[in-house]
């Protein structure tokens, strides 16, 4: 007989009450057919005939049927699939009458065998028709490797995720990850301790800032003019002092305007608030020493008594005086 149809697998979905399945192609024994369920897992499992399903039609030219034991379940898909053994068991004897039926039952097993193997082709990965690259091999599997193309880019080997340029999952926090894979573990494994434990659990910002005990933003804050707050009073006013030192001297600006009137010593102030305060200092050919209440890094430049101004930078935070900068400017 002939083979028409290039048919060689079936694949069924199951619904837990259906048992029976067509067989859409010729099988010459039962041998040749292949059973498999697949599971909800995506986990295939082969079937055992005589036990997990039977088969009718053996030999019929519009196949057969197989009957599973156990129905698959919604979920679950049936694979049916013929799979010949690559064998040629026909004997010609010499002499004897040309055995037609015989010999046609041969050429259908090697046309089975060849779709067999087309199927198998047609799921494997293969290089374009036009592809003039060959000798690619797979290497042997490894633990926790990926495949990639070696530096020739003639042949598969394989590497490890980081020297394929990939990150694993958590991402590692030697390659700029946490090494977690949710807030609280991520913000433990930085260190951040109990407190970003704690913070990482909340659901909004109400609740971060009622359990570290901190108050709402509020733009005002920034602006209100009272004592304690830091300050930047900054403006197009200067106050203006004239005298030898700064004794007696009521800040109110952050910018000072002050003219020597003889040598003198840029003595402690009084500094209403915490923040920066500029002095400008005209010596007038008078010199200027530097109070040693004053903290510096000991790089300023001395106070040059023919520059045109001295300009001293002056930083308060917690009633600690810093001259952060000394400029001689000439004028």
């Amino acid at each position: 007989m002939t083979l028409s149809s290039t048919v060689t697998k079936a694949i069924y979905s199951g619904d837990g009450s259906t048992a029976n399945f067509p067989v859409p192609f010729m099988f010459l024994r039962n041998e040749d057919i292949r059973v498999l369920v697949i599971g909800d897992d995506g986990l295939e499992r082969p079937r055992l005939e005589g036990t997990d399903y039977r088969l009718s039609g053996v030999g019929e030219q519009m196949g057969g049927t197989c009957t599973l034991t156990v129905p698959p379940e919604a979920g679950q898909a049936v694979v049916i699939s013929r799979e010949p053994a690559l064998v040629q068991e026909v004997d010609y004897v010499e002499n004897d009458a040309f055995p037609a039926a015989t010999h046609e039952a041969a050429l259908d097993k090697l046309t089975m065998i060849c779709q067999a193997l087309a199927e198998k082709l047609d799921r494997a990965l293969t290089f374009r028709i036009s592809s003039a690259v060959t000798g690619v091999n797979l290497p042997e599997p490894g633990p926790d490797l990926v495949l990639a193309w070696n530096a020739d880019g003639d042949n598969l080997v394989n590497k490890s995720v980081a020297e394929a340029g990939g990150l694993t999952v958590p991402v590692p926090i030697s390659q700029g990850g946490t090494d977690a894979d949710n807030p609280a573990e991520a913000l433990f494994n930085l260190g951040f301790g109990a407190a970003g434990l704690t913070v990482a659990g909340c659901d909004d910002e109400a609740e971060i800032l009622a359990v570290i005990g901190a108050q709402p933003a509020d733009a005002a804050l920034l602006k209100v003019d009272a004592p304690g707050l830091l300050r930047a009073v900054y403006g197009d006013e200067v106050q203006v002092h004239a005298g030898p030192d700064l004794s007696g001297l009521a800040v109110s600006r952050n910018h000072v305007a002050w003219t020597l009137t003889a040598d003198s010593a840029f003595s402690d102030a009084i500094l209403p608030y915490d923040g920066t305060y500029v002095f400008h200092v005209y010596p007038c050919g008078n010199s200027l020493a530097l109070a040693a209440s004053y903290k510096s890094g000991g790089l300023l430049p001395s106070p040059d008594p023919d520059a045109g101004e001295i300009r001293i930078v002056v930083e308060q935070y917690n009633a600690r005086k810093t001259i952060v900068s000394l400029q001689n400017v000439e004028v």
